[in-house]
């Protein structure tokens, strides 16, 4: 008896040591797939942040193209328009698009008074809630926190004052296309304004916008205006703003958004320089 008890406890512990060594094989099995599913991911993230840094080289290179074009003095040269029409460019790495704005052509907040920036405001919130009166009372609202320009300098974000002043946030992140701090004046280039806010100003018709933006794109003097011209003025810059979207051949995407300044003419190369007021890296 005490043979066979012995040989049951020996075919148990066989058993035992079996399925533990399958646990542990199981174990190391899983471990090494965690691992590898870990390295895997750290491979592609790895590999997400690399393009991405393409794609924001790519989106440089096409800024200093843009820059380029923004500083040829000489008339025959190809110059892309300062209205933000969009200018496509071919790349080795892929392929990129960039818009000019001359913030001349643009309404300053700072300066704008409130028979402009009503319309323009309710012509950015169309869509989004915002009335007639919706706007002028934010206009109001922007007029009264202007302050004594002797102890204030203005406001800086658009976005964010328009955002605290109950303006929709989505629109408040395009009107930067349409509102500026930098033009310094209260009458806006109709060479370079952007049609939204041509439309808004009292006096202008659909058909005056219209002939506006047909002009300027054939290289046209500008018509007269009537009673709109008051709101108008012929001057360009010094301030303009650039967007670049760079996109890979894999897919991969850049936007950048730089303001830059006029800095006088470059003795070589007969080019204007700027300088970079601010420089923006969306993604």
């Amino acid at each position: 008896m005490c043979c066979q008890v012995t040989g049951l406890g020996r075919s148990s512990w066989r058993g035992f040591i079996l399925l533990t060594v399958l646990w542990m094989a199981l174990g190391m099995l899983l471990a090494a797939a965690s691992y590898l599913a870990t390295q895997r991911q750290a491979a592609l993230s790895t590999r997400a942040e690399v393009e991405t840094g393409r794609a924001v080289e790519l989106a440089r290179s096409a800024l200093n193209v843009a820059l380029a074009d923004l500083g040829r003095a000489d008339e025959d040269g190809v110059r892309s328009l300062r209205d933000g029409t969009p200018f496509t460019i071919s790349m080795a790495e892929g392929q990129a698009t960039y818009r000019i704005y001359d913030e001349g052509g643009k309404l300053d907040i700072n300066q704008a008074p409130v028979e402009l920036l009503g319309p323009t405001l309710q012509a950015l919130g169309d869509g989004s809630g915002i009335d007639a009166f919706d706007a002028v009372t934010i206009a109001r609202a922007i007029i009264a926190q202007r302050g004594d320009e002797t102890t204030q300098s203005g406001f800086r974000s658009i976005a964010l004052m328009l955002t605290e002043l109950g303006f929709p946030q989505s629109a408040s992140l395009q009107a930067r296309r349409v509102l500026t701090t930098y033009n310094i004046d209260e009458q806006i280039n109709p060479s370079t304004a952007p049609a939204s806010l041509l439309a808004a100003i009292p006096g202008m018709g659909p058909s005056d916008v219209s002939t506006i933006i047909e002009r300027r794109s054939a290289g046209l003097s500008m018509p007269r205006l009537g009673t709109a011209s008051i709101w108008l003025s012929g001057t360009e810059g010094p301030v303009y703003t650039i967007e670049v979207d760079a996109t890979l051949a894999s897919g991969v995407g850049a936007e950048i958004i730089a303001t830059v300044a006029i800095d006088g003419l470059a003795f070589r190369g007969g080019r204007t320089q700027y300088n970079v007021l601010g420089v923006e890296i969306l993604r």
